[in-house]
């Protein structure tokens, strides 16, 4: 069967299904396939193609005829968009690129140090950083009418400080206070893990970080609801000997929160999983 040089495409539109247009196109014109996500443009509209029929170039010249299901892309001004979080850690460690799903201690992105141990000596940066976070709270929050937070129309990428524990942190040290570490980092499901992390659960406590050679170069905390394990260590106890060993302070940087070791058990009283 000869195939057409012109195909007779009918326009629907997905919202109510109807017919919205009709147009005898050269088939050159035509991409294909519409197997990938295709947009066109339709006058000022730009449509997004949820279904061809057929879906092929070869299928829809050899008919002649082609039908496509189109939703109309709706654009979104930049002042509606908002942000869950006040504040994210702009630098991502690299993944190691190992094939399959990462079956260690996996983790949102986002959630990438945003509580965090900090050497004590860099307050100041932590302080500045903090004020920072706290206008975001201040001059970007959008708030329901009971006060009820719903997002941010802006948020502040924390560069600062960049190298959080300068070479304070020894991992033997550390490790010697700590349970056996459980698993290495990954980040929601991708392949491959964080070179030189670890993740070690203290009842609901998981520390999780980043050592090369002796030295933590990266210690976060989360917080887990899951039931403690019989017979483990009290994670107030473990992070209080961590912090006075280390010199180090909790940082939590969304709840604009430096916590010492003398209140590190009001923190988690505070924020730990009911």
């Amino acid at each position: 069967m000869p195939e057409a040089d012109v195909v007779q495409v009918v326009f629907v539109d997905a919202a109510d299904g109807a017919v919205f247009g009709r147009s005898d196109l050269p088939a050159a014109q035509l991409p294909d396939s519409f197997e990938v996500a295709t947009t066109l443009q339709i006058g000022d509209a730009t449509w997004s193609v949820e279904r061809a029929e057929p879906p092929s170039a070869a299928q829809f010249r050899a008919r002649g005829t082609l039908r496509l299901t189109l939703r109309k892309v709706e654009l979104v001004s930049p002042r509606d968009i908002l942000y869950s979080l006040p504040t994210i850690c702009d630098a991502l460690p690299s993944l190691d690129g190992t094939a399959g799903d990462h079956a260690g201690y996996d983790m949102h992105e986002d959630d990438w140090r945003q509580v965090e141990m900090v050497d004590a000596g860099l307050a100041n940066v932590v302080g500045a950083q903090l004020h920072a976070v706290r206008a975001i709270y201040e001059e970007h929050v959008r708030r329901a009418d009971d006060g009820r937070l719903i997002g941010f129309t802006s948020i502040h990428v924390r560069t600062q400080p960049a190298d959080p524990l300068p070479g304070s942190v020894s991992w033997r040290r550390l490790s010697s206070l700590l349970p056996p570490p459980d698993a290495t980092v990954g980040f929601g499901g991708r392949a491959g893990g964080v070179p030189g992390s670890f993740a070690v659960a203290v009842g609901p406590v998981v520390l999780y970080g980043i050592a090369h050679d002796d030295a933590v170069r990266v210690l976060g905390l989360r917080l887990e609801p899951t039931p403690p394990r019989e017979g483990g260590p009290d994670p107030v106890a473990c992070l209080r000997e961590v912090m006075r060993s280390f010199n180090v302070v909790l940082v939590d940087w969304c709840r604009c929160a430096m916590v010492g070791p003398d209140t590190v058990g009001e923190y988690l009283a505070a924020v730990g999983p009911a």
